[in-house]
């Protein structure tokens, strides 16, 4: 019988296969309409990280949201070793360093998806910006050698 950390593990393991299967099927029937989806997901992230963490983006400008975003994405979740945030223009470049969910999310654009409209911090990004007032259009790209992630958003 698996102790609770294998528990815990596997559980987490379990999550990660229904999240990359439903990516992969609602890609398959809709293709980028998919990303219509990416705000949903991240309000409901967002919220969490409000009602937990006590994240506050009233008032706050965009890039100072994703730099705080970035903070609990590594501090509180693990989700990668460092988040650098870089402005350029209408541009919000995001680079999640040694992220989670690289060879997952890799494998999901193997297989066809083109815009990688489930990951957690592209979600949390499109909502915050949004609930600050901001209108954005976001993209991934993944650096699997650096494992890591580079999220860009555009303001519009």
């Amino acid at each position: 019988m698996a102790t609770e950390q294998e528990k815990n593990a596997n559980r987490a393991r379990l999550w990660g296969l229904t999240v990359i299967g439903m990516t992969l099927g609602i890609w398959d029937m809709v293709q980028e309409s998919s990303t219509s989806l990416s705000p949903q997901i991240g309000q409901a992230i967002l919220g969490e990280i409000e009602k937990t963490l006590g994240l506050e983006i009233a008032g706050e400008q965009p890039e100072t949201i994703l730099v705080e975003l970035g903070r609990i994405f590594v501090d509180e979740y693990g989700f990668a070793t460092e988040a650098k945030v870089e402005k350029t223009g209408n541009q919000l470049r995001v680079t999640l360093c040694n992220a989670v969910g690289i060879p997952e999310f890799s494998a999901m654009m193997e297989k066809g998806v083109e815009k990688v409209f489930s990951n957690p911090f592209y979600c949390a990004g499109l909502a915050a910006l949004s609930r600050q007032g901001s209108k954005a259009r976001g993209n991934i790209e993944i650096d699997k050698a650096a494992k890591s992630y580079i999220v860009t958003f555009e303001l519009l």
